[in-house]
């Protein structure tokens, strides 16, 4: 897609229900994204603890929690950080015109400063690291929680600084650097937690919102920034573990 392509006009709900963003997964861009977690995502964050194990038992390091109760706690989490990036992306969809995924359908038209969006600007991100921290306990491995999943947060905070938020620049322009200046990026404050409470948007809501007309170039950038730095990460980890015994 270039940056002269024109987007299809959408109805965008404001601050849509909890209902209708759990009924959004239907739209192709919602399930298409949830796909590329399944099976692109998941298998690596897989590989992670498998390595996070071989480094464990390089160190004679014990789980965090071990047996039922590390499987029991493990799911829990991938099931509510599952569920919670189900929601906020049904959110997004709807109030922003578009999917997270700027390589499926060019990303949101419209700049979401409402719901979970008015907390903090990436709520996604913790749905998907309750989501690994619960496959470290399934896996039972404690150099996976201890070490990786801080690097793994580390990556989402530069990605989405250096990805995701370079084209809400370029779609919004100053607009979404009020936002950023109002919301912070992954650790909610207590006025953000009470303006989603009050259901108040971050921004003042007389002004204009920002929808944007054409999308920039090279958003297919974001969708491979992501591959590699999943690659160099896993090289990262496997290297931490060899490295762990030698």
């Amino acid at each position: 897609m270039s940056s002269a392509e024109t987007l299809p006009a959408r109805e965008l709900v404001r601050r849509p229900g909890f209902g209708a963003c759990l009924a959004a997964i239907a739209a192709p861009e919602l399930y298409r994204n949830f796909a590329i977690h399944i099976f692109v995502m998941l298998p690596a964050a897989m590989v992670m603890c498998v390595i996070g194990r071989w480094m464990d038992s390089r160190l004679g390091l014990a789980p965090l929690v071990e047996g039922p109760l590390a499987t029991g706690l493990g799911l829990g989490l991938i099931g509510v950080g599952g569920f919670w990036v189900w929601y906020v992306y049904g959110y997004l969809y709807l109030s922003g015109g578009g999917s997270p995924g700027t390589h499926v359908d060019g990303g949101p038209t419209a700049l979401v400063d409402t719901g979970p969006y008015t907390v903090i600007r990436h709520p996604s991100v913790l749905g998907k690291l309750a989501g690994v921290m619960g496959l470290g306990l399934v896996f039972q491995t404690a150099s996976f929680e201890l070490a990786f999943v801080p690097v793994l947060v580390l990556y989402s905070v530069v990605t989405n600084r250096l990805l995701q938020e370079r084209f809400c620049d370029a779609r919004f322009g100053p607009r979404y650097a009020a936002y950023r200046a109002v919301v912070p990026m992954l650790l909610p404050r207590p006025s953000g937690l009470a303006r989603w409470w009050r259901d108040e948007a971050a921004l003042p809501e007389d002004a204009p919102r920002a929808v944007a007309s054409e999308q920039p170039a090279g958003i297919w950038m974001e969708f491979r920034g992501y591959l590699v730095g999943l690659v160099l990460l896993i090289g990262l980890f496997a290297g931490m573990a060899w490295l762990a015994g030698a």
